[in-house]
C-alpha cells in the first residue's frame, strides 16, 4: 500500500476539509462554476486530460474543469496517469491510499504491458513521485469515491522510447477491451528566481503567456514531435513534457479543448515567481 505523501501539502488531510476544498475548486470564479454530474445516456468518453499538478488551493479550479468534463462523459474502465521521472521509466502495481480511501491499480493491465517488454514493473520508482497522487483525490471526489475506480500509474524518462511504450499500452488496452482515459499532470511554466528561470527582462507574465500559447497550440493541433521540439528549442522550464508527448502519440486526438488557463500571479499578484496552469480535454 502506497501511503499518501501529498496529504496536507497539495490537498487537505481530513476528508471533510478535502470535500470543501474540492467543492470550492469546482464552484470558484476560475473553476467551471458547478459540481460534476454523472453522465446519463450514451456519450463519447473523454479520452485524455492535461491538468496541473500543484496545490489544490491554486491549481484546483483549473483541474476542476478537466474532471467535470470527464465525469460528465462517462466512466472509464481504467485511468492511465502518465508522469515523468529522471530516474527511468516504469509502471506500478501498488494501490494508493488517500484521505478518501484506497485507489486500486489495474494489475491485470499493468502486468500485460510489462510482459511486452518496454515498460517494466518498478514500484520503487514511484516512491518520490507526485504526478500520480496529485490527481487521485480529484478522481475519487469527481466519481463520488467509486470503489471500483482503477488506475494505471506510469512514469517515463526524458530518454524513453515513447513510440514503443505507447504501442504496448495501446495493444494491451485493445486485447483486454478496456476503455481508458489518459491523464497527464503538468504545469506549463515555472518562472522566477525561485525556479531558476528568468529568461525575460521585461513583461515576464505576458511573455510566459505567449510562450505557453505556442506550446498549447501544438498540443491542440496534435503535433507531438513538434511540441517536444518546441519545449527544447524554447528551453521551457516545464515538467512532464514527455507525458504530454506520450498522450498525443497514444490518443491522436481529433479535438483538444483548452478549458482554462491562468497563472499563480493571477491569484496572488506575485509576478516575480509564478507557475502557469492549463486544463485541456482531449476527444
Amino acid at each position: 500500500m502506497r501511503q499518501a505523501r501529498l496529504s496536507g501539502v497539495y490537498y487537505k488531510a481530513a476528508p471533510t476539509l478535502l470535500n470543501k476544498q474540492l467543492e470550492n475548486a469546482f464552484l470558484s470564479e476560475k473553476g467551471p462554476g458547478a459540481l460534476p454530474v454523472a453522465a446519463k445516456g450514451k456519450k463519447s468518453l473523454v479520452k485524455g486530460l492535461v491538468v496541473p499538478r500543484y496545490s489544490y488551493e491554486k491549481a484546483g479550479p483549473a483541474m476542476a474543469w478537466a474532471y467535470k468534463a470527464l465525469v460528465e462523459s462517462g466512466v472509464p474502465d481504467v485511468v492511465v496517469i502518465i508522469g515523468q521521472s529522471e530516474k527511468g521509466s516504469g509502471l506500478s502495481v501498488e494501490p494508493y491510499e488517500t484521505p478518501y480511501g484506497i485507489v486500486r491499480v489495474d494489475q491485470k493491465l499493468a502486468l500485460a504491458i510489462a510482459e511486452k517488454g518496454n515498460l517494466k514493473e518498478d514500484n520503487p520508482l514511484f516512491d518520490e513521485d507526485e504526478y500520480v497522487e496529485s490527481q487521485l483525490p480529484f478522481l475519487q471526489y469527481s466519481y463520488s469515491k467509486q470503489e471500483n475506480l482503477k488506475i494505471l500509474p506510469v512514469l517515463v524518462s526524458p530518454d524513453a522510447e515513447l513510440k514503443k511504450i505507447v504501442v504496448d499500452i495501446k495493444e494491451a488496452l485493445l486485447e483486454q477491451d478496456k476503455k481508458a482515459t489518459v491523464v497527464v499532470p503538468t504545469n506549463f511554466t515555472f518562472y522566477g528566481r525561485n525556479y531558476g528561470y528568468i529568461p525575460f527582462s521585461s513583461d515576464a507574465h505576458k511573455q510566459v503567456y505567449e510562450l505557453d500559447s505556442g506550446a498549447l497550440e501544438l498540443v491542440q493541433g496534435n503535433k507531438p514531435m513538434e511540441y517536444l521540439k518546441y519545449v527544447d528549442e524554447k528551453a521551457m522550464n516545464t515538467d512532464n513534457f514527455m507525458g504530454v508527448t506520450a498522450l498525443l502519440l497514444l490518443l491522436k486526438p481529433k479535438k483538444a479543448f483548452l478549458e482554462q488557463y491562468y497563472t499563480t500571479a493571477d491569484l496572488d499578484q506575485d509576478y516575480k515567481n509564478f507557475v502557469s496552469f492549463a486544463s485541456l480535454v482531449l476527444k
